[in-house]
């Protein structure tokens, strides 16, 4: 049999337990959401700190995969360096690149940055354009960044922002049955008067900052669980905690598992403990050939001592002997010699 086909099919948002969007997705039903959303974020604004449009055009570019909160520790050395788009035009990557590395794809943004306000002193006269159209023709500016300018900078409803939050909770408010941010913006701007196109993004993007949570959402405190039709739904539950015995040891400090990193320096410390356990039994039996190698010499010295020992306990042997004879033969001359007399 052959292999099953994985399926590769891009992840869908939540859907809503109402899969019939129009009869979900009523102007009554969205007039109530933006109600509850204007009660309890009456003072709902674009997070960016900035003066003019040009501000807010540069820290929304930076804040690409990125926060707010870190884009406005940066900004300000950056804006009194480089105050409009001719002094931004002039400068040089490299000069760029290190005050905004913070943010992360410093060279991609510090390529966009320059090339915008290049852009806008060649064909706009240095002054940020106000027009969808020559937004989005500026470079690293798509319909988000040009609606956030638009509606929060030059007071103008062209459209609906629509970033991550917005992305996660329109799905689960059944406002929009579709992942791709164009649709989603067009599904809202149907739904919402134009008036509050820019004010209802922003609202919706502050409850999804503070209430509904990407992993976690606080159903139980949400103004809009009534009007939610995924209101506690178990793909958007907390995860399901650890059992009480595996809780018990965590607590008793069990060791967690090696990382990657962990491992590999393992392996490179066993493999240096091997070599030199191979050097040691090296260095052994080389040892033991040398000291089988010189027994041999050993024993001939040995044999040589012996056999000088003998000879000469043979010499004094025969000088004793000698010794012994030429005594006895002198008594016997002299005993001779007595008897002579």
């Amino acid at each position: 049999m052959g292999s099953r086909t994985r399926n590769s099919t891009r992840k869908q948002p939540p859907r809503a337990r109402n899969g019939d969007l129009e009869r979900a997705a009523t102007p009554e039903r969205v007039a109530a959401i933006a109600a509850r959303l204007a009660e309890q974020w009456p003072d709902a604004v674009v997070e960016l700190d900035h003066e003019n449009a040009y501000h807010l055009l540069v820290a929304t570019i930076l804040a690409a995969q990125s926060t707010d909160k870190l884009i406005n520790t940066v900004t300000p050395a950056l804006f009194a360096r480089y105050p409009d788009p001719t002094a931004l035009a002039a400068t040089d990557p490299a000069e760029l690149e290190p005050m905004i590395f913070s943010t992360g794809f410093y060279r991609m943004k510090a390529k966009h940055l320059i090339g915008m306000a290049r852009r806008i002193v060649e064909y706009h006269g240095g002054e940020v354009p106000d027009t969808m159209a020559g937004l989005v023709d500026l470079p690293g500016v798509a319909r988000k960044t040009a609606n956030v300018v638009l509606g929060s900078a030059l007071g103008k409803n062209e459209g609906v922002v629509v970033d991550t939050h917005v992305s996660r909770l329109a799905p689960r408010l059944g406002l929009t049955t579709h992942s791709d941010p164009v649709k989603i913006e067009e599904d809202l701007m149907r739904l919402v008067p134009r008036d509050q196109w820019s004010i209802f993004a922003h609202r919706l993007i502050w409850h999804g900052r503070r209430v509904c949570h990407a992993r976690k959402p606080d159903c139980e405190h949400c103004t809009l669980a009534p009007l939610c039709p995924s209101a506690g739904l178990a793909g958007l539950a907390a995860p399901a905690r650890k059992p009480a015995a595996a809780a018990a040891h965590a607590l008793r400090g069990a060791k967690p598992a090696p990382t990657r990193a962990q491992r590999a320096k393992a392996a490179t410390l066993a493999r240096a403990g091997n070599a030199t356990k191979s050097g040691s039994a090296a260095k052994s039996g080389s040892a033991a050939k040398s000291g089988s190698a010189a027994r041999p010499g050993d024993a001939a010295k040995s044999g040589s001592a012996a056999k000088s020992g003998n000879a000469a306990k043979s010499g004094s042997a025969a000088k004793s002997g000698s010794a012994a004879k030429s005594g006895s033969a002198a008594k016997s001359g002299n005993a001779m010699q007595g008897r002579r007399a």
